[in-house]
This record gives C-alpha cells, sequence and structure tokens, in this order.
C-alpha cells in the first residue's frame, strides 16, 4: 500500500491510540463498518490529493476540474455515514473517544486526513494518481467505499500493526483476516 493511504488510515483510524496499544494485534470490524468509515472520509481524502496535486496535473485533470463535482457527489453520502463511522472509530479507538462531541471531531478528522495525505504525494506520482479517481469517478460512492477498503486491505497485508483488519467471522473475510475479501453485496 502506498504510504499515503497507510499514513492517512492509521491516523484516522489509529488517533487514540497508546503506544502499548500499537503492539497489540489491529481491532477488528466488519466489512461494513469499514466501508463506513470510509464513506465518511472519502471527500476529505480526495480533498487533500486534489490540493497536493494541484500544481501537478493539467487544467482539464479529474483532480482539478473535476474534482468539484466529485466531492458533491461524495458528501452526501459521507454525511450520512459520518454517525455510524464516529461509532465505529470509537469502537477502534476505545474509551479515549468517550464523550467527545462528534461535531467536534468531524472537521478535525478532515484535516488530520487532509495533512496526512499532503505530506505523502509526490508530484510525479500525481498523473496516476488522477488517472485512479478518474477511474473511480463514475462508480458509486457505495462501490467506490468498498473497493477504497479491499485495496487497504490488500495493502496492509504484511504491515505488522495495521490500523484495523476484516474480522475473520465476517461473511467473505479470508481466514487471515487480512487479505483479499470477497465482493459485498
Amino acid at each position: 500500500m502506498k504510504p499515503t493511504m497507510g499514513a492517512a488510515i492509521a491516523l484516522w483510524m489509529g488517533m487514540a491510540a497508546t503506544t502499548a496499544q500499537a503492539a497489540t494485534p489491529a481491532k477488528c470490524v466488519t466489512r461494513d463498518e469499514a466501508t463506513t468509515l470510509f464513506a465518511a472520509i472519502l471527500p476529505d481524502m480526495l480533498e487533500g490529493i486534489g490540493k497536493s496535486c494541484t500544481g501537478s496535473l493539467p487544467e482539464k485533470a479529474t483532480l482539478r476540474a473535476g474534482l468539484p463535482p466529485l466531492l458533491a457527489t461524495y458528501r452526501a453520502p459521507a454525511d450520512v455515514a459520518w454517525p455510524q463511522a464516529m461509532a465505529v472509530f470509537g469502537k477502534l479507538a476505545g474509551a479515549s473517544l468517550k464523550g467527545v462531541d462528534p461535531k467536534l471531531m468531524r472537521p478535525l478528522m478532515g484535516q488530520i486526513m487532509a495533512s496526512a495525505i499532503a505530506e505523502d504525494i509526490k508530484p510525479a506520482d500525481c498523473p496516476s494518481i488522477d488517472r485512479v479517481v478518474a477511474l473511480l469517478a463514475p462508480l458509486p460512492p457505495g462501490n467506490t467505499s468498498e473497493l477504497v477498503v479491499l485495496l487497504a486491505e490488500i495493502g496492509m497485508k504484511n504491515e505488522k500493526n495495521p490500523p484495523f483488519a476484516v474480522c475473520k467471522s465476517d461473511p467473505g473475510a479470508s481466514a487471515d483476516a487480512t487479505t483479499t475479501i470477497a465482493p459485498h453485496k
């Protein structure tokens, strides 16, 4: 997995983890929970990528000219997913989020995501990233979220301390919970 995605996922899902917790296996989430998390953060991820790549792409690139309508497509599903995503994030982060106002967390998470992504993107990577975003753009937001979960899971397969894993008991999850997952129905 590209360091950008790994860092962003780790920041968002592991922000409240302590050093001691980092040494323990990743908490698992269901595929639906992981999809909900990504549905909630996709607009911020895309916006961060777009800002990082603006100077490296032609004016008509998807991440420049096509980004505003793409973000508009993802914002409504993100708004719907946010309350559930906050609950899942609380499950992953544990007691450290108890009592935190979700309305305060959302803008903070967006800023963390955008910053984490911006740090890791190299200008030379922007044309390839733009191509991936262009290929994802026609998909419904739910399919894109599920695809991002699948790619994240594949990319984190060999990480020692991944930020999350799909629970083994989740239908379609692999035997070791961090390899490929079957298409969600």
